[in-house]
């Protein structure tokens, strides 16, 4: 017993070697470390219901849902497939529910980064907890000669991967959880959200609870799915197709943390934003143009009226994310990409009402008659007589 507990801590001290070195980072990169290093040793934890599942099984394997499905199906690699993702549902479940009960508590996401930035932390620490059992198993079982080529997979790339499966469902959960702010821009650009509506009406929730939903779901079948290839390529001993499934799984991870909506502090209480200095009639309209004109590709016009309304409404999050997608439209390597960069502190301003009277014409045109126009006036066509027009009449 004694010799066996001394393994334990021998198991955890090679365990925390990744595990401390990726906390680091992380705890340097992200904000309320107390926070963090909480969640992490939550997420230690989170490996127990995991256990006690399987122990649960084997004194009561009629409830063991998974052998039963095996049992009718034949197929060798059918049955590894379903092994996987039933393994892959019970982690990733466990390891989602940490971060959720967390931010329940302490409110403690604002951005899509920062619930992906949390995710990666949750899971890091489930992996710790897991390596120490496979550590101690594989040590236990063929030696310390045998351990190490396994223990440096397990520390580079599984722990990894269970960071970037978690790192996805945090990108859908953050979607979720800002899907106030999301799902309105994102139907100024055309989105419908169909299956939003679908699943209200069955389940007779609001429309923007079921787009949580829905989000929240897909973010776990990602992982789920993830966790399950990762799994089943293991199983085979494809250890070349594993490394480059993290490598790309892991790059396309960072390309979502890169992006400018990403990082944008958003809310989820509507009474939190205050209120704009222009009136609300006239504001819905242009923020309708920004839509046309972002489905356009006019990225360029968009970033430019996004200013103009930012310094009239600096709290309007829809406007933000219409820049800040905009930017991310936009390749900011060109040479062009830099220059419009510098050039907004120095931009004329933008005569707000000639949109608004813009937008009232496209409204009253036909659709076929949209499509033969000429293009809508640029920002840097409209006169400085109208501009001043109009910035007479907000005042009043």
């Amino acid at each position: 017993m004694e010799n066996q507990g001394i393994l334990y801590i021998f198991s955890g001290a090679l365990a925390l070697i990744p595990a401390a070195i990726w906390l680091s980072f992380l705890l340097k990169k992200g904000k309320r470390k107390k926070i963090q290093i909480l969640i992490f040793l939550l997420s230690i934890f989170s490996v127990v219901p995991v256990f006690l599942l399987q122990y649960f099984l084997k004194f009561f394997p009629q409830f063991d849902v998974l052998e039963f499905l095996q049992g009718q199906i034949h197929n060798q690699n059918i049955n590894f497939i379903l092994l996987f993702i039933s393994v892959g549902i019970v982690e990733e479940i466990v390891k989602q529910a940490i971060l959720r009960i967390v931010d329940r508590k302490y409110l403690l996401i604002q951005s899509i980064n920062e619930s992906i930035h949390y995710s990666l932390i949750g899971a890091l620490g489930f992996a710790f907890a897991e390596n120490i059992f496979y550590i101690y198993a594989i040590y236990t079982q063929l030696g310390i000669q045998e351990l190490i080529v396994p223990y440096l997979f397990r520390s580079i790339f599984t722990t990894t991967a269970h960071m970037l499966f978690s790192g996805f469902f945090g990108y859908y959960y953050g979607i979720a959880k800002f899907s106030l702010n999301i799902s309105e821009q994102t139907k100024l650009t055309g989105k419908k959200h169909k299956f939003a509506n679908i699943l209200g009406t069955i389940m007779n929730m609001p429309r923007l609870q079921a787009i949580k939903e829905i989000n929240i779901l897909k973010g776990l079948s990602i992982a789920i799915t993830l966790h399950a290839i990762f799994n089943f390529l293991l199983q085979f001993n494809q250890i070349l197709p594993v490394v480059i499934y993290i490598v790309c799984g892991f790059l396309l991870l960072l390309y979502h943390l890169s992006l400018k909506s990403a990082k944008l502090i958003l809310i989820t209480d509507v009474s939190e934003q205050k209120e704009s200095s222009m009136a609300r009639k006239d504001e819905d309209i242009v923020v309708e143009l920004l839509g046309l004109w972002f489905n356009d590709k006019r990225y360029v016009d968009v970033i430019h009226i996004c200013e103009r309304l930012i310094k009239r409404d600096p709290d309007n999050k829809i406007i933000q994310l219409f820049k800040a997608k905009a930017m991310d439209k936009m390749d900011q390597k060109s040479t062009y990409g830099k220059i419009l960069k510098n050039m907004f502190p120095k931009k004329e301003e933008t005569s707000l009402s000639s949109l608004v009277k813009q937008k009232k014409e496209i409204d009253k045109k036909p659709q076929q008659a949209i499509k033969e126009t000429d293009p809508p006036i640029k920002p840097t066509e409209i006169s400085d007589e109208k501009s001043e027009t109009f910035n007479l009449h907000m005042d009043q």
